[in-house]
């Protein structure tokens, strides 16, 4: 990575020079480790958190690349929708204001 101050250089080459990245691991382990954390099973996750409510139903969530099912998510109904909606509505102006490169 670059250590020189910022140029005015807008480059694909020198904007990637410039910006701090996370890591990201091409092996699957992290996310296994995340899936088997949370037990395999989610909820929706609504303002900022899971909700614990128990669904009426769930359904499977397959890994493309063997076809095996890593997971559980439970099915959203009607007022589900509308709970995410409006917390998305209430959480825009703040991220609205967020940089480019803050959101991602």
């Amino acid at each position: 990575m670059s250590t020189s101050p910022p140029s005015a250089d807008t480059s694909v080459r020198a904007l990637f020079e410039s910006m701090a990245y996370g890591p990201a691991p091409e092996a699957d382990g992290p996310a296994r480790t995340w899936l088997a954390s949370h037990g395999h099973r989610f909820t929706h996750f609504i303002n900022g958190a899971f909700d614990h409510a128990q669904p009426d139903a769930w359904f499977d969530v397959h890994d493309p690349s063997t076809g095996s099912v890593i997971a559980q998510v439970a099915q959203g109904s009607a007022a589900d929708v509308d709970r995410a909606v409006q917390a998305a509505r209430e959480a825009l102006p703040a991220w609205r204001a967020l940089s480019g490169h803050a959101r991602a």
